[in-house]
This record gives structure tokens, C-alpha cells and sequence, in this order.
């Protein structure tokens, strides 16, 4: 097992993501979630529509770039992923994580050195990040995309166990029902091309907009 791997992946990470519900919030506010069943609808369908095929690209991208040590690659992933996250509460979410999770590895024996190579990289995305300190890690492609999608799973139930609300009980039995999922997910992905990179959700962006616009709110995205 490769503890590593697990630190990065740890929900409880000082990286902020426990304050973003990745447009949940809305999705709530509209009445599309409002309990266990259309929680786990809402995540899976998340899931495969809106974060493998643009994050979980980025994720296994970045995480093969690190085997060739060019700065440019990552940096140019980091490009990409500012003209492809159209949603600015998305944007900001996953770029003040990226380089909050970064400036952890940077403090870290194990991964400060392997980033230092990076150093000149000026901007980083979640998916990018998780991707490089995958691959210091010792971590394969695969294991990577499996942790990153098993965090944001559960980060997203977080929220809704916060929101709706939702039990953790019951939160948990969600987490463990997309098991298939994610695996699934992590082969369909996993060799992707870059120039595929990218989710339509129209319906999805609409909602992660309207979230900033709620009343009142518990989250920033």
C-alpha cells in the first residue's frame, strides 16, 4: 500500500475542499437532491460526466509528464485546464487547492525534492497537482486515478452529508455503491489522450453559477 498516495488523497488535507460543494449547493437549493438515493445519482453521474473526462485526464497526463521531468508540460496542462473549467467558482476551487496541495508537498521529506524540478511552474490545478505528487510518490497511473477519483467522490457526499443533510452511515454506503464506478472510470481514462480532454455539462455549469447567486450558502462553489 502506498501511504504516500493516501496523504495526498486524505479529506482531511489542509487544501480547502471541505469548503466547496462542486455546485451540489444548487442542485440542492432546485430540489434534484434531497436524500441518499439522489445523492449517489447526483455523484455517479458527476462523476462520469463532468470530472473524468476533463480532471481525470489532467490527473493521468500529469502524472506520466512527471516521468519526463519538463516543466513546460505541467505548465502547459495548467493552461489547459484554465480555458476547459468554464465555471469561475470551479476554476478558482480547483487552482487554490492545486497550489495550496503543492505548497504542502513542498514541506514534505518525501515529495519536496521531486517538486523542486517544478519550481517554475506558476500556477497549479488540483488534477495537475494530484497527478505530479501521484508520480513522486511511486504511484502507478492507475492507483493514481483510483485515489483521485475516490477522494472527490467522497468529497462531494461530504457536502451533501452537510447540506441535505444526510447521514454519514449513509454517506458511507453511497462511497462504497461507486466503487465500480470509479474503477471503471479509471480504465476508461487512464490512456486518454489529452486532446480529448474536456466535459459538456451545460445543465452542470448553469447550476455551479447559480450557486454563487443563492441567498444564502455554505459553500463557495
Amino acid at each position: 500500500m502506498n501511504v504516500r498516495l493516501l496523504q495526498i488523497s486524505d479529506s482531511a488535507l489542509p487544501i480547502s475542499g471541505y469548503t466547496h460543494s462542486w455546485g451540489l449547493e444548487a442542485a440542492i437549493a432546485r430540489g434534484l437532491v434531497d436524500g441518499p438515493e439522489s445523492l449517489e445519482q447526483w455523484t455517479a453521474h458527476w462523476l462520469r460526466s463532468c470530472l473524468a473526462p476533463l480532471e481525470g485526464v489532467l490527473t493521468a497526463q500529469a502524472h506520466q509528464q512527471m516521468g519526463q521531468g519538463e516543466p513546460t508540460a505541467l505548465a502547459e496542462l495548467n493552461a489547459l485546464a484554465d480555458v476547459t473549467m468554464l465555471p469561475p467558482s470551479l476554476r478558482t476551487a480547483s487552482r487554490e487547492m492545486g497550489e495550496q496541495l503543492i505548497a504542502l508537498g513542498q514541506t514534505w521529506s518525501w515529495s519536496a525534492v521531486g517538486l523542486a524540478a517544478f519550481a517554475t511552474v506558476d500556477h497549479w490545478h488540483h488534477p495537475v497537482a494530484f497527478g505530479l505528487l501521484g508520480a513522486i510518490a511511486g504511484a502507478s497511473t492507475e492507483d493514481t486515478l483510483t485515489a483521485y477519483y475516490h477522494q472527490a467522490a467522497l468529497g462531494m457526499i461530504a457536502a451533501g452529508v452537510r447540506a441535505i443533510p444526510v447521514g454519514h452511515t449513509h454517506g458511507q454506503q453511497i462511497l462504497a455503491y461507486l466503487h465500480d464506478d470509479i474503477h471503471e472510470l479509471v480504465h476508461a481514462t487512464v490512456d486518454r489522450p489529452l486532446e480529448t480532454a474536456g466535459a459538456g455539462c451545460p445543465f452542470y455549469e448553469v447550476l455551479c453559477d447559480e450557486q454563487t447567486l443563492l441567498y444564502a450558502r455554505m459553500f463557495r462553489s
